[in-house]
Parts: C-alpha cells; structure tokens; sequence
C-alpha cells in the first residue's frame, strides 16, 4: 500500500527507507493485518501553510515555521586569514635552516671587525683602548653598512664657562658660550663602507641559495630576514662602548630596520626566482626591464671594479700610506671607485669646511677636485689617463646594454637604470662629519664633508652613458659581432622562414610530400602557393646529381655577395679616437664654462647691485632688517670718522677695523681670532669674529651654525635670521634667545663678507632683562664700524 513521506508529501511505496523525493529516511510503520481491498480515500488537503507536496522542506512561505523534524545545517567554523596562514608557516618552518643562512651575513661582520681591531693604531706599548674596545668601536662603524650611526658622546655632562656669556672659538663659538674642553658634546661621523654593504649582500645571497635548494620560499625569507635582523640588532647593542669618559653610539634600532629591509628583499628574489620567472614569462614589458636592470647592475659592478682598482693603486703609492692605511681603505673601495669615476668622467669631489674645530682646524673653506687640480697636480698625463679610464668605464656600459639587449628600447632603459644607479651610489659614497661641543680632548663647532658633487654626476654620466648607449650598437656591427636590433648575438632569435616545401623541424628526410624524387614535380596544394600558375621548370627543378632533399627554388640557392670586413683594429682606433675627442672635448667644454661662470664677477648675486647701483647716494646709509633705527654708517675705504655719541670713543683695533665702544669698555683680549670688548666679566660682551677666505655667504653659514645651537643651547628661541646688506655688501642678521642657570640670555649678531674676502661677525650678548643697553651698544658700533684705522 502507497503511503506518503511526511517530510516532503511525495508518494512512495511501504516497503521503502528513503524517500525517493527529498531523500530522508521514513519512519518505520508496523505492520498491519491485512485488510481488504477498498479504494483509497482521496487524499486530503495540506494545511495552510505547508509546502506543496514536491516541494523542499525549506520552501515555505516567509515567517512559515520550518517543517517537522527539519534542522538547520551548522555553520562551518571561521578559518584562519591568509595572513595568518602565512605566518603560521613562517613560524613552523626550518628554523635551523633558515639560522644557518644568517649565520653568514653575521659571521662576515665580526670577522671584518676582528681584522680592523688587531692593528693598535700608534698606541705604542701602552695600550689605552683595548682590542675589545677596538673591536666595538669596529662593529659601530661596520654597522653603518646597513643603516646605523656612529657617534661619540661625552660620558658626562662638563662644566659650562661662567666666566662670560662668550666662548673661546673664533667662527663657531662667535655664536656661542660653552667651554671647548669640558662642555658636554657630540662628534658625528656619516660613512658608510659599501664593500661591506656588497659582502653582506652576498653572504645573504649564499645563504638563502642553500635554502632554496632545499625547497624554501617566501616564508624562509621572512624568517632568514628576521634572525639577520636581531643579530645586526645584537651587534650594535654590543658596540657602545665607553672609553675613559666617552661613549660610542651606534644607532641600534636603525641598523636593525636597515638589515631587516635589505635582508627582505635579497632574500625575496633569491628564493622567488623560479615564480618571479613564470610571472615575467607572461608579462614581455616586465620582462624587459628586469633584463635591463640584469645588464645595468653588470656594468655598474665592471665599472667599479676597474676604477676601485685604480684608486687603490693609486692610494697606495702616495706618500705616507703604509699597511694600516690600506687596511682601512678595504671596506671603502666602492667608495674610493665613485670618486674616481666622478673624477674621470669631469665632475668634481667637493670639500666643506666650516666652523671651528681641533678636528679640522678652524674657519672655514671650501672647493672642489677636478680634471684641473689633477692636472696640476700631478701632470698632464694623469689627466689623459682620467680620461681613458673614463672612455673605458663608458664603453663598458654601452657594449653591455647593446650586447645582452633584445632592441633599442632596452638598450636605453639599461642605460637609464645604469645611471640611476650611478647617481644612487653617488648620493651614498661621500664622508660627513660634525663636532659640537666638547668630547674627550676635542671641542669646538663645526661641520666637515667630502663627497662627489651629484649634480655634476648627473650632468657628466648623462654625456657619457648616452653616447655610449648611442654609439656601441653600431660599433658591435663594424666589428662584426652583431648587437643592436635585428639577428645577431644582440638580439633575440626568430626562427628561420621556411619554404613552402622545406619539412617541419624534425622531419626525417626521404621521399614524402616535403621530400620529391628528383625530377618530380611538387604536388599542388596547400603547401605550394603556386599552384594555378604556369612557372619555369628551372623555377623548382633541382639540378642533375643533387641528392634527394627539400625542394628550394633555384633563385634561393645562389649564393648571396659576402659583405667586405672591415679592418678590426682599424674600426676600434678610430672609434676610440672619436670618442675621446667628443667625450673630452665636451666635458673640457662644460668645465670651461663652469670655470668662467665662476670667475666672472657679473654673476654674481644681483641683489648686490641694485643695493650699490648709487654708490654717491649710498655712502651714509645702511640696509639691515630692522626699523631703521642705525644711524648712518660709512662705507669701507671711506676715511671721513663717524660721528660718535655722548658716552663712547672711537678705537682703532689691530686686526684693521675701527668702531665706538662705551667709555668704560676695554679690549679683554683676543683667542682663536675673536677679539672681545666688556667692561668686566660677566657683563654684556661685544665679540668680533674674522675669518679669512669665508667659503659661504654669511647667512649660509649662520643657518648651518643655528643646527648646532638649536642642539646644543636650552631652551633656544630664534627672534630673527635672515640675509640683508650690510655697507654694501651681502650679509646676514642673527638674533636669538637661550637659557643658562636659568637666565635668559639674549645675542644678536650682524656678520658680512667684506671686499678682500674676509667675514666679520659683529655680536654682542647681554641679559634679555638689560637688553635695552645692549642693543643701543649695538646699534652705535654697527653705525661707526670701519674697515680702516682712525686718527
């Protein structure tokens, strides 16, 4: 007897488990006696709503309660992040494998540091730093490799000079109160040792190719990176030492970032080769620009590797350089080969002095190292070598990106990336430094730099580099090597075209629809364009006594002319004559004009001649960024005296000036340049600096200076910095505010560079409660200064 499910209603016969509609299990029904037949009632009415009968237990109406026995299916719990599953494996990978790996990097430091740590340095039979404090002072100027610092402080705070509110310094303590021996300070050293930066790379590339060879990916990058990163971390945390009351500072935290950056995305291409190269197959533009960057970074290492041989060469035959000499010039080679490079290719290695230092001497200069000073130095032949080394280091480039180039295009682009590079490296090579205050037996304040000039570097590689790119295509052709477009070893191989009866690649030959008898005629058809067409039997017949083989016409097999070689030897000559003569001739030309540029008094700043266009007009007047206040003030080379106030005299000083002093006031001195003016220590003070030869305009130097103040002085408050004309001629005020045994200290300061050359800084302090005085003082020597000796 039919029954019907009671999930979904369909019919099914008795003796079924399942319901054939819905697939649910029905209830069991005992068995009943048998009855007789009878028709079956009809079937009664579903209630409301319950779903028709076929329907799904779920396709009630809305807000229909679900039928009898129904139950939701759970919901399948939240699985973890991509990220997280990541990271997951990053922590549950080879640890050993991947400690291994930056092991290497690691190791490569500390052996670098023990070589740099076993030379005593001229210390003779005692020794006042060990070779643990050697050794820590040599990981501190390592880690600058990858990022971190190195800076010596003093241990503790020294005393301040209360003897005055001025110091002792000639230029930067002008600007000044602390005591060069015993104020607390900082020297800052900026190097970074790119040969170690290269040999950290490539112990991180050792290692990480082992990795990859056991089957590692993007997660042991991750954890190789990590570990290299806490060791660096480590390192520099060990390399601070203190030494007899001074202390080294490595910068631990970005030395760490550094490495961990580095070490991120040298192992990330490393062990990502194989995907990255399944990526590019299918990206033709990406790949190109990974070739170009290939070929660049190719030529960037032959090049400074030619010229870091030179260099070294060289260093090591000048005077007074001896074994230690040579091992501290190791780590910087890469260094040593910008210079070079810059040098040859016609720029410049600039130098800057400033401030007052026991580094670097005091006052300040300023210039430059060229094609010119080498001349002159050393002779013509150094010069015409420079050039040579930089027509070689410039072929280099284009004889690489034309040979491993697919086009012109990318012949450019790994030209342009070349020089990116360049200018990159150019940035990173130079060596800074900065004193201010006093550390151990050093003091003073100031700054020091030597580094290649960048805008030089673009100007000159762009020259180079470009008619290299230009030039070496054609030059690979001459010589017949090919390059450039088209086939050739420069170029990418295409697949020679075929004839219309000439087999696929890997046909066996023998006779078949490729490969007629002799003296049979091609079958027409697809695969013979002429079919239709009357030819010449001569047109496809192949010659009596030619051995069986693929049909060519006959047009095809004569022999084509054999272009004429040219001389080898003949080629090269010329070409390196001509681009010597181009190369060198421009960059004289360059040179030349930057020289008279610089020689040329008209260019000079034109703010200076609408000040001085009226010199008759002029003579009584001064220009400064206050209201106006000054009185009249006279020119240099003017021998009419000045008008001096009730209360002052006129001094003529020995170092060649004159000016109004209060009546009371003497002359307590000069040290280091600086004359002074007070009436007792302690009390309002009239400083007047001279430096000889100022490399810098006087308001570039009082920015440079106002970096250390703002470091050094409590509570520093500028009211006033900026450039103006002072008698003519361009200058600068600087007036500001600090704190010192919690009195507030106030300066003011008008410094200009006179005719011959020298800068004069005029500055007078007081308390800012007795300001009121002492600017009046200031404002009448301004007023009746002079460069000349009054009667």
């Amino acid at each position: 007897m039919p029954s019907y499910c009671p999930f979904c209603g369909a019919q099914a016969p008795d003796e079924a488990r399942f319901c054939m509609k819905c697939g649910r299990e029905r209830p069991a029904t005992p068995a009943a006696p048998p009855q007789p037949a009878a028709p079956p009632p009809p079937a009664a009415a579903p209630p409301a709503g319950s779903p028709p009968p076929g329907a799904p237990p779920f396709a009630a109406g809305p807000g229909s309660p679900p039928p009898p026995g129904y139950a939701p299916m759970p919901a399948a719990p939240a699985g973890p992040s991509p990220l997280g599953l990541f990271f997951g494996r990053v922590a549950r990978g080879d640890r050993a494998g991947s400690l291994k790996a930056a092991v290497w990097p690691a190791g490569l430091i500390v052996a670098l540091a023990v070589a740099l740590a076993i030379p005593r340095y001229g210390q003779g039979d005692e020794d006042y730093v060990g070779f643990v404090d050697r050794l820590r002072i040599a990981l501190a100027m390592l880690l600058q490799a990858v990022g971190g610092g190195f800076e010596v402080r003093a241990a503790t705070p020294g005393g301040m000079n209360t003897g005055g509110y001025g110091g002792g310094s000639a230029y930067g303590d002008t600007y000044g109160d602390f005591d060069p021996g015993g104020a607390q300070g900082h020297v800052t050293l900026s190097l970074i040792p790119l040969t170690v930066t290269v040999l950290w790379i490539g112990a991180l590339i050792l290692g990480a190719r082992a990795v990859r060879r056991q089957g590692g990916g993007l997660e042991a990058a991750v954890r190789i990176s990590v570990v290299s990163a806490a060791a660096v971390l480590v390192l520099a945390l060990y390399a601070q030492p203190e030494i007899q009351g001074v202390e080294v500072h490595s910068s631990p935290v970005l030395a760490a970032l550094g490495a961990l950056l580095i070490a991120l995305v040298t192992t990330g291409a490393v062990l990502q080769r194989d995907v990255a190269a399944q990526w590019l197959a299918l990206r033709p533009a990406a790949q190109s620009l990974v070739r170009a960057a290939g070929t660049a970074v190719r030529a960037l290492a032959v090049v400074l590797l030619l010229c870091a041989l030179i260099g070294f060469i060289c260093y090591a035959n000048a005077d007074g350089v001896h074994g230690k000499g040579l091992l501290v010039a190791l780590p910087l080679l890469p260094n040593i080969a910008l210079l070079v490079l810059s040098v040859s290719w016609g720029g410049t290695v600039d130098y800057d002095l400033s401030g007052q230092a026991d580094v670097f001497g005091s006052g300040g200069e300023h210039g430059a190292f060229g094609l010119g000073d080498l001349g002159d130095g050393l002779g013509g032949w150094a010069v015409t070598g420079a050039l040579a080394t930089g027509l070689v280091c410039a072929l280099v480039v284009g004889l690489l990106a034309a040979r491993r180039s697919a086009d012109r295009r990318e012949q450019v682009t790994a030209g342009g990336l070349f020089l990116l590079g360049y200018l990159v490296l150019t940035g990173m090579c130079g060596l800074s430094s900065e004193v201010s205050g006093g550390v151990s037996d050093l003091g003073g304040r100031g700054t020091m730099e030597l580094a290649p000039s960048v805008a030089d570097a673009l100007l000159f590689g762009l020259l180079w580099v470009g008619c290299a790119v230009l030039v070496a295509p054609y030059l690979l052709r001459m010589t017949g090597h090919g390059g450039g477009p088209g086939p050739g070893p420069g170029a990418p191989a295409y697949p020679p075209a075929q004839t219309p009866y000439a087999p696929p690649p890997g046909t066996a030959p023998g006779p078949g629809p490729y490969n007629p008898p002799p003296g049979a005629t091609p079958p027409p058809g697809p695969q013979d364009p002429s079919a239709g067409m009357t030819a010449a039997p001569e047109a496809y017949a192949p010659p009596t006594g030619t051995p069986p083989g693929p049909y060519i016409p006959a047009q095809a097999t004569a022999p084509a002319p054999e272009p004429r070689r040219r001389r080898p030897a003949l080629v090269w000559g010329a070409t390196l004559v001509a681009a010597l003569v181009l190369g060198g001739g421009a960059t004289a030309g360059v040179i030349a004009l930057m020289d008279r540029h610089n020689d040329d008094p008209d260019t000079s700043d034109t703010s200076d001649t609408s000040d001085t266009s009226d010199t008759k007009n002029t003579e009584n007047t001064t220009s400064t960024e206050d209201s106006g206040a000054e009185p009249a003030q006279e020119r240099v080379g003017d021998h009419t005296a000045p008008t001096v106030p009730d209360g002052y005299r006129m001094v003529a000083d020995t170092a060649g000036f004159a000016l109004a002093v209060p009546d009371l006031w003497e002359r307590q001195g000069e040290e280091n340049h600086q004359i002074t003016y007070s009436r007792s220590a302690g009390d309002a003070e009239l400083k007047i600096g001279v430096t000889a030869g100022a490399p810098h305009t006087s308001y570039e130097n009082s920015k440079a200076l106002e970096k250390t103040a703002d470091a050094d002085r409590r509570g520093y408050q500028q009211i006033q910095l900026s450039a103006n004309t002072f008698q003519g001629r361009q200058g600068a005020r600087w007036e500001y505010t600090y704190e010192k045994g919690g009195v507030t200290i106030h300066v003011i300061d008008q410094s200009y560079i006179a005719e011959d050359g020298t800068e004069y800084a005029i500055q007078v302090t007081e308390r800012d409660v007795d300001w009121v005085a002492a600017r009046e003082v200031f404002d009448t020597v301004l007023s009746t200064w002079m460069l000349n000796d009054v009667d």
